[in-house]
């Protein structure tokens, strides 16, 4: 029985709260990940934007894999908010989809741009060649 400094007269139990002395793994990973996207803010190139999006995917993997550890499964089960749940995981598996889409439209600009710029040096070639 614990008395309170404040009012000697009064006292409790304290109880204890067994919480984990470390996190969980994905804790960490998903720190550093976003620590990672965070500090490629400022480049700007067309690889610079594959990289962000390519570490945006693995930051969103990351995010799927701790919604779905059984403590955090069972706490939005309690919440019982099954439409905000649902509109979540839509809204994460849209945006997964658009990141796909941008790189893959990302890789065709920069096919593009090889191609463009091969060619600038072929007719450069020919020119010279004259």
């Amino acid at each position: 029985m614990t008395v309170c400094p404040s009012n000697p007269k009064a006292s409790y139990h304290a109880r204890s709260i067994s919480l984990p002395s470390r996190p969980h793994p994905l804790i960490p990973e998903f720190d550093e990940l976003l620590c990672r996207l965070r500090a490629s803010e400022a480049t700007i190139s067309s690889s610079s934007i594959s990289h962000k999006l390519s570490g945006l995917r693995d930051l969103h993997d990351c995010v799927d894999n701790l919604l779905l550890l059984p403590l955090n499964q069972q706490t939005l089960a309690q919440c019982r908010q099954e439409q905000w749940v649902n509109e979540l995981l839509d809204g994460s598996l849209r945006l997964l989809d658009i990141c796909g889409m941008a790189k893959d439209a990302l890789l065709q600009t920069r096919e593009g741009a090889h191609d463009l710029q091969s060619r600038i040096r072929r007719r450069r070639g020919t020119e010279n060649a004259i």
